[in-house]
């Protein structure tokens, strides 16, 4: 199987009517996921995923230091799931992505890894 979504929004912080806080989060964010899912064998299941999202900031205040700043983030996926019997499967995951926002120097990695066991009763 294979999958394309994708996602906007927009989202309008409280601080965008207070300029002497100087700290506006409003943002706009385009979201592109793509997947690809295949049975392996009969118990084997892998999955792959690819996701960018930009979040871009709309403050107007001065000062402030989202206005006209940026952040993209990419994530990459890896999923397995092994069916054991017809009521226990295992899962594990690996998950990373690189996040930099366009007023901070540094890049943001983030590493998640899952495992799991499902059983139905």
């Amino acid at each position: 199987n294979f999958t394309l979504g994708y996602h906007y929004e927009k989202g309008l912080a409280d601080g965008r009517n207070q300029p002497m806080l100087r700290d506006d989060s409003s943002y706009s964010n385009h979201y592109v996921a793509f997947g690809l899912e295949s049975e392996i064998t009969e118990r084997l299941g892998l999955e792959l995923g690819l996701h960018y999202e930009r979040n871009n900031w709309i403050s107007s205040i001065m000062g402030d230091e989202r206005k006209g700043g940026h952040e993209t983030v990419i994530v990459g996926e890896f999923n397995a799931r092994y069916r054991l019997s017809e009521r226990c499967r295992l899962r594990a995951g690996f998950q990373r992505s690189p996040r930099k926002q366009s007023f901070e120097e540094d890049v943001v990695y983030n590493t998640n890894v899952s495992v799991g066991v499902s059983y139905l009763f």
